[in-house]
């Protein structure tokens, strides 16, 4: 070739890079890091609602990583557990990361184990680990109805349901297990029979038992999903908005007492144990105000953690 041959490919060759990074800078899409939030019950509408969102993210190629932030006290026992699978289907493809705001309790917490890692303020509520449900009844005949089987009506005697209630709970306490033994940052130091005490940990003190793995909020929630994706340069989107799902919220709070009492018979709760079920719910003379303070904090519907501190000791002077 000639000198002015090899001279003119040179800067064709150039021009050709130069023009491919300023095209890959503006035009392609930069890496996304999607960021859901769930508040409210893990009814069944609920669950499925979210599941719909987190399988869109999933097969989304654009989004590297997913950020997945929670405010609930739990739910239905199906809707809880069914959901923490569809977020493990989602992990296996890409970074999840989970941010607790103010409350992750039974269910709300079986979400948040299915995470990559686990933040939360020093201040938030976190784990209660273990399934609820209504006191068993003996086996009853409907005087108007004929049925087969001794057990058609109830689905099975006292001792089944009480089984069935701890066959759940095991399930939970073992998926937990699973998730948190092997965090690679701060696995968990309780063994299985602590965990399914159903203690409620302040996120200082979830810290210190490795239920989460930092304290910390969205940002630093957004910044460790994009550093497991691998990623520098990246977006934040609310994925529910980018897809056009509505909020990713269950029931409205004032709801949830309906929820509990419309609930079939025999259903399984994860849901935390300062939300009383309708059996357990006293005369309003014998109610003690500062339960009743905290069941009111469990059911506002913009809880934050200032709001959950009512529940403690107050250290200053008025």
């Amino acid at each position: 070739m000639r000198p002015w041959e090899i001279a003119l490919a040179a800067v064709f060759l150039v021009f050709c890079l130069v023009a491919g990074l300023v095209l890959g800078n503006n035009i392609a899409p930069a890496p996304t890091v999607g960021v859901v939030r769930f508040e409210g019950e893990l009814d069944t509408r609920a669950a499925n609602a979210l599941a719909s969102l987190i399988e869109s993210a999933r097969q989304d190629a654009s989004v590297s990583a997913v950020v997945l932030e929670i405010l609930s006290p739990g739910g239905f026992a199906t809707s809880s557990e069914s959901t923490f699978y569809s977020l493990l289907r989602l992990r296996e493809q890409k970074p999840l990361v989970v941010v607790v705001d103010s409350l992750a309790a039974s269910g709300g917490y079986y979400l948040a184990a299915a995470g990559d890692r686990i933040f939360a303020p020093a201040s938030a509520f976190v784990g209660n680990v273990g399934t609820r449900g209504g006191r068993p009844s003996d086996p009853t005949i409907a005087p108007d109805e004929l049925s087969t089987g001794p057990y058609k009506l109830e689905g099975g005697s006292r001792f089944d349901q009480i089984h069935q209630l701890q066959l759940s709970a095991d399930s939970f306490v073992k998926n937990v297990v699973a998730q948190r033994a092997a965090s690679p940052v701060n696995p968990l130091k309780l063994t299985p029979d602590e965990l399914a005490e159903a203690r409620i940990y302040l996120g200082s003190e979830a810290l210190a038992v490795g239920l989460i793995d930092a304290e910390g909020g969205r940002t630093e929630g957004i910044q460790e999903a994009a550093k497991l994706a691998g990623i520098g340069d990246y977006q934040v989107i609310d994925l529910a908005a980018a897809y056009g799902f509505g909020p990713a919220t269950g029931a409205p709070t004032d709801r949830l007492q309906q929820m509990v009492r419309t609930a079939p018979p025999g259903a399984i709760f994860m849901l935390d144990i300062r939300i009383s079920l309708p059996e357990e719910t006293g005369s309003p003379s014998s109610t003690d105000l500062s339960s009743k303070r905290s069941r009111d904090a469990a059911l506002a519907p913009n809880a934050r953690a200032g709001t959950w501190l009512d529940r403690l000791p107050q250290l200053s002077a008025p």
